[in-house]
């Protein structure tokens, strides 16, 4: 049996850091929302059990996080069994999109759908919990407000559809990197506390209403990624420049989102970004 599963990229319209742990992690708030950009997997049941990857570069070991959610899968499972993996990598790497994050959450329910759907939604986000602070919401999609270090999840109603260009220039940003400027800048957050809350962005999408959600974006790490990486701010220049309504910058980028008016609109700007030498996606919010 084979399944082909799309690995959707997921943007942040709210995120915030709260604090520090003692272990090292960061406490979060965010509105995160799974759009059409996305990776595909095709996933094979094969005999032994053998996990064998290619594709996207990527090295067959547990570096990969697909290869490391299919062996935390069997861990769970109790029994392994053969399966074969090729990913087609359309999502850009270390871009604040969560691709790795996306891809092991299609690898987890693709190796659930295989294996008879043994595990709910639920326990499957709780076993990416283990893999990465991004998969559990890979696994739900949609819109979802994340807290913790991500895995306590609460899924939103949007009324939005959002029509985006996501565009990125420069080399990725590593996310420990990026919590290591915040955590400069506030001290490890000792008695720190946010004076912003995604309660307007929360009440705008559930009204449907596109303009106050593009005014409640935000996102704490823009202000210490956009000093060190100029191309942010540029990037965000040039999408207001092609008729954006707003702009932000994804996770800990250096991904930018622009959303537009429409899907129109965010193809034609695209296409223009595309044609100045900028890596530019137009794609969509989406539900699953």
């Amino acid at each position: 049996m084979t399944l082909t599963v799309c690995a959707n990229a997921k943007i942040n319209l709210f995120l915030d850091v709260i604090g520090k742990r003692e272990n090292g992690y960061h406490d979060i708030v965010s509105v995160m929302q799974a759009v059409s950009l996305c990776d595909t997997l095709t996933v094979s049941q094969t005999s032994g059990n053998e996990i064998a990857f290619s594709g996207g570069g990527l090295p067959n070991d547990q570096t990969n996080l697909i290869v490391r959610a299919a062996h935390a899968y069997f861990a769970l499972r109790g029994k392994p069994f053969g399966v074969r993996i090729v990913l087609d990598k359309q999502i850009p790497m270390a871009a604040g999109l969560g691709g790795g994050s996306a891809d092991a959450a299609a690898t987890l329910k693709a190796l659930n759908a295989l294996d008879g759907n043994r595990f709910t939604t639920e326990e499957l986000a709780a076993l990416g919990a283990r893999i990465g602070a991004d998969v559990p919401f890979c696994v739900q999609g949609g819109t979802c407000l994340c807290q913790g270090i991500g895995e306590r999840m609460t899924p939103l109603a949007s009324g939005v559809h959002l029509a985006l260009v996501v565009a990125i220039a420069g080399e990725g940003v590593s996310t420990p990197v990026a919590f290591g400027l915040l955590d400069r800048r506030y001290q490890d957050y000792a008695g720190y506390a946010s004076q912003v809350t995604p309660a307007a962005l929360i009440n705008a999408m559930q009204n449907g209403d596109t303009f106050a959600t593009v005014s409640a974006l935000f996102n704490r790490f823009e202000e210490v990624i956009e000093p060190e990486r100029p191309a942010v701010s540029q990037l965000k220049e040039m999408l207001m420049k092609e008729g954006a309504l707003g702009v932000l910058m994804s996770g800990s980028g250096p991904a930018v989102f622009g959303v537009f008016s429409d899907d129109t609109s965010a193809k034609r700007a695209a296409e223009q970004l595309k044609s100045m030498d900028v890596r530019a996606y137009d794609c969509y919010t989406v539900d699953n």
